[in-house]
């Protein structure tokens, strides 16, 4: 998962750079067309202000009846100036005691060579400096063009708006949105109600989007997403510092890729390093593995496709209808391949599934062949069946457990039944290997220094007890009791009647009865388990399925004026 993370964040730094690029166009657009031509915006004047220069007439066929109107009448081709702006329209009415004019009729707005405005209508006061402008407005600065049906503009107070849609377009990015707002006094731009980044490797979505020319970081407010054809991001609130190129996403922060999804109340990325950290709430979820990793913090690494997850972390995989869990107090999860990862389960390992429990000092999983490895005196344990050696290693099959083989100092102990706490066969070894079927132990091969003790039943009933050493033994099962026994070589196994039968001397050397240390649920794992146990199994559904793309509800709800 984490290799197609560096792809997302190379999705997002591209994101970000073309954004702020055709913004900081509109910038530019702002505050050099409108200022220099003086016609654009309604905003509040402050009181105290330089005398305002006159409205200079250019070209144009003048008429004036003062009978009729204080106006002057401006036609064919009329052109004004204004503070080193450009002014041509078709008509033109310029009230010089006001100092104000309405124009209409193929207006354009020149600031140089570089700026050109266009529209159909046009109200301008040249003492407040505000500013309208309607009907198929147009603003082309080099590779820019901002369209919309009505822009106003604040030259004063450096504030631009759009209300009535608008759309930026600028080589291979488009940015739609209800409402746009230029601050020039604070050089923040600011995009509200169905803002839409589209560009050729991806599509963006929010409902607030602001960003600082000064600090350079964009802010996220309210519900956004960055998608591709393979993965994408989603926030609620976040920021992204472009000059130090670092970004965190806030409130139900998720980062899904075609197969994977991580979670958490944030996330934030370093892209300098190629690292992140998600804190709170962590939850990864591999579809492609069936499996969830959830805690309270975890850090991933690009380069090496690999997460560390702690405080209280849980692994649950899902096996079939089952689920295995493996809590422990570091979790290390590393990606080799689409099909091949791995997981390291460190200190206080505790694993639950319906027929397997097990402690250890750590683990390891491969999910490619499904190997479950436990060191440092592991204890596992499967209905009445505990197992002991220095190295275990646990088979888990698609459906359900397959087997285990204990190596160096390998002890199997069996409770006979429930109703017999003190009865116990007993089978050690330099090891150990169990077949297992349906849930139940169906085979046990004992290797080197075999010793079995075990009890002898005649139909239901309790015969005796058989003690045999020998360097292998074989041992098939049946309804959980033992159906038959070979030896290699064969020997003698001594059997003592069960009336003869002194139970406290039946222990072979390292006999060690653990039962009150098998976890009994899973809520037993982490305190954490109790309250997130319920959402692992309410992802079961989520994971056995390709995650989609999402439907973006959540974008469309928009806040209300």
């Amino acid at each position: 998962m984490l290799k197609e993370l560096k792809q997302v964040s190379g999705n997002l730094q591209n994101v970000m750079l073309n954004k702020l690029f055709y913004i900081f166009i509109f910038v530019l657009f702002c505050s050099l067309s409108f200022a220099q031509a003086k016609k654009n915006v309604t905003a509040v004047k402050t009181a105290t202000q330089v005398p305002a220069k006159a409205i200079n007439i250019l070209h144009g066929n003048l008429s004036y009846d003062e009978s009729k109107s204080t106006a002057k009448l401006l036609t064919n081709n009329a052109q004004f100036e204004h503070d080193g702006a450009i002014l041509n329209c078709d008509t033109a009415w310029l009230y010089d005691k006001e100092n104000r004019m309405d124009a209409s009729g193929h207006i354009v707005i020149t600031k140089g060579d570089s700026i050109t405005v266009t529209g159909g209508k046009l109200q301008y006061d040249g003492k407040t400096k505000m500013a309208t402008l309607q009907n198929s407005v147009t603003c082309t600065e080099k590779d820019m063009i901002l369209t919309t049906n009505i822009l106003t503009y604040d030259v004063g107070n450096g504030i631009a708006n759009y209300y009535d849609g608008g759309k930026i377009v600028n080589k291979e990015n488009t940015l739609e949105s209800k409402n746009g707002h230029y601050y020039s006094a604070t050089k923040d731009l600011a995009f509200h109600y169905d803002v839409v980044l589209t560009n050729p490797g991806y599509t963006m979505k929010s409902d607030t989007l602001r960003y600082n020319t000064i600090s350079k970081t964009a802010f996220f407010l309210g519900p956004s997403i960055i998608m591709s054809k393979t993965d994408y991001i989603y926030c609620e609130n976040g920021w992204y510092d472009t000059d130090k190129e670092k970004a965190q996403f806030s409130v139900n922060a998720l980062l899904v890729t075609s197969q994977q999804k991580l979670t958490g109340d944030s996330l934030f990325y370093d892209r300098n390093k190629k690292e992140g950290r998600a804190f709170r709430n962590v939850r990864l979820i591999d579809t492609s593995q069936k499996s969830i990793i959830f805690g309270g913090y975890a850090e991933f690494k690009q380069e090496k496709s690999e997460a560390i997850v702690t405080t209280d972390p849980i692994y649950a995989r899902i096996v079939d209808n089952d689920t295995l869990y493996i809590a422990a107090d570091t979790l290390y999860h590393r990606d080799l391949d689409s099909v091949d990862n791995f997981l390291n389960a460190y200190h206080h390992v505790k694993i639950f599934k319906s027929d397997l429990q097990a402690v250890a000092d750590s683990a390891a999983l491969n999910t490619k062949d499904s190997l479950l490895q436990l060191f440092k005196n592991p204890f596992l344990w499967s209905t009445r069946l505990q197992a002991t050696s220095k190295l275990m290693k646990v088979y888990i099959g698609k459906s359900t457990l397959n087997g285990f083989k204990l190596e160096n100092n390998a002890f199997l102990i069996q409770q006979i039944d429930s109703l017999r706490e003190d009865k116990f066969n007993q089978f050690s070894g330099r090891s150990i290997e169990g077949l297992i079927k349906n849930d139940t132990i169906r085979k046990v091969i004992i290797n080197g220094n075999a010793e079995a003790l075990y009890y002898v039943k005649n139909k239901d009933a309790i015969a005796g007890l058989n003690r045999t050493t020998t360097s292998e033994i074989n041992m098939w099962f049946k309804n959980a009791d033992i159906d038959r026994v070979t030896l290699k070589p064969q020997v003698d196994g001594k059997v003592t009647p069960i009336r003869d039968v002194d139970i406290e001397a039946t222990k072979i050397k390292g006999f060690n009865w653990q039962y009150n240390k098998r976890p009994r649920s899973k809520k037993e794992l982490h305190p954490v388990v109790k309250t997130e146990v319920q959402k692992v199994e309410s992802d079961k559904n989520q994971i056995k399925e390709k995650v989609e793309k999402p439907q973006l509800k959540k974008i469309k709800k928009k806040k209300k004026n």
